[in-house]
């Protein structure tokens, strides 16, 4: 969360829809590899151009 600057709702909500995948846990965060700093930036970028979240999935 620190590094993305999304807040831990938004990554659970973007996990829930299938934009991102965690690949474990350490305690009771969920780890991330790096790429997915990538794609949140991505739908970021997406969402404000004006996409829907249904829309970037399909990317």
């Amino acid at each position: 969360m620190k590094r993305s600057g999304v807040s831990a709702s938004a990554l659970r909500f973007y996990e829930e829809k299938g934009l991102i995948k965690p690949v474990g846990r350490r305690g009771i965060r969920r780890q991330f590899r790096s790429n997915v700093l990538e794609r949140l930036a991505l739908i970021a970028l997406g969402r404000s151009a004006g996409f829907s979240l249904g829309e970037i999935a399909k990317c």
